[in-house]
């Protein structure tokens, strides 16, 4: 059985039904974590050319982050009106901009406005030719549906592959497997394929495309997202060769063949260096977000009350005369001003 991706659109998440139903982004900006060390990706610092976001001025002059994508991929989820608040915080006043009118343009003029696939435009201010793509990860029951359809065959080889004595031998022959089993997957149901939206979007923008909004500049494109985001980055970057940073993304080695076009071990270049046996550790987005917090220094970036709160990390250095506790509170209360619940 298969539903169209016109018939699951309404299970589309609204941004004021988002605003009023996840938990408020609380950043403290006199408080800092100096870095623990002991990190599992890796890198903390992103200093090859292809990463690099382009600096100029004070606020952009604290390099790039391995945490600045992971924040990114986390921005995804996020309505407009908390990426303008929440952006200004993290990277300075007016040196990101998210660009929500460009990107609702091209998805009406490229007819893909109700696919369930949602994405964002981060461009700099003042470097009118970078951007970075952020792919929203799950969160609709189509969402998980998608997962399912991308990874499912390749997640059930790898099971056979375990159960059966001396699986290993069919490791050569995996990939043909899962491209066998997706044979019979129907053309309807590839032809909504997120991953087709995400990766015409990057070669159409980085071709020139614009609109009244702009455009026809974004010639240096980042992808990047986190879980179901993080898969589909993969596999756009892959497909358009832009420079990707996945968070907790489903790899896409086994199932390379499948894609359309098909993508080669090359064109992925992927690491993991999750712990072993762990199979879903530090997979949540904002755990993954503090971990790099933590661990690698905020470096002149925010720290975020969650990680504390929710995640139980231990609380940031202060850099003035207020308790962590307390700054926490007028950060939310000053969130719900910005923000009321409705």
């Amino acid at each position: 059985m298969f539903t169209s991706a016109e018939d699951l659109s309404t299970d589309v998440i609204t941004p004021d039904e988002r605003a009023a139903t996840r938990p408020p982004i609380l950043m403290l900006d006199d408080f800092e974590y100096p870095g623990s060390g002991g990190l599992q990706y890796p890198t903390c610092t992103l200093s090859q050319p292809g990463f690099t976001f382009p600096t100029s001025g004070e606020t952009e002059s604290r390099g790039t982050y391995f945490l600045d994508y992971a924040f990114l991929s986390a921005m995804a989820y996020e309505s407009s009106a908390i990426t303008n608040y929440t952006l200004d915080t993290w990277f300075g006043p007016n040196v990101m901009k998210d660009e929500v009118d460009f990107v609702g343009k091209w998805r009406e003029d490229s007819g893909t406005f109700l696919s369930p696939v949602q994405f964002k435009l981060f461009s700099l201010t003042n470097h009118p030719g970078f951007a970075v793509v952020s792919i929203r990860g799950s969160e609709t029951m189509w969402d998980w549906i998608q997962n399912l359809q991308l990874w499912s065959a390749a997640g059930l080889s790898q099971m056979v592959k375990w159960i059966i004595p001396y699986g290993w031998i069919f490791n050569p022959i995996l990939p043909d497997f899962i491209q066998a089993v997706n044979l019979i997957e129907s053309k309807k149901i590839s032809e909504v394929s997120y991953y087709k939206v995400t990766t015409r979007f990057v070669n159409e923008v980085t071709a020139g495309y614009s609109n009244e909004y702009g455009g026809g500049n974004f010639e240096n494109l980042k992808v990047t997202g986190a879980s179901l985001g993080g898969g589909l980055a993969i596999i756009t970057g892959a497909q358009t060769s832009a420079y990707t940073v996945a968070i907790s993304g489903p790899g896409a080695t086994l199932s390379r063949r499948v894609y359309d076009p098909p993508i080669t071990t090359d064109a992925l270049n992927t690491q993991c260096l999750a712990p072993k046996n762990d199979l879903f550790g530090c997979h949540s987005m904002w755990r993954s977000v503090c971990e790099l917090n933590y661990k690698c220094g905020s470096n002149g970036r925010p720290v975020f009350c969650r990680c504390v709160e929710s995640f139980g990390y231990p609380e940031p250095t202060a850099l003035g005369n207020r308790t962590f506790a307390q700054a926490c509170q007028d950060a939310s209360t000053a969130w719900f001003e910005m923000f009321p619940q409705k």
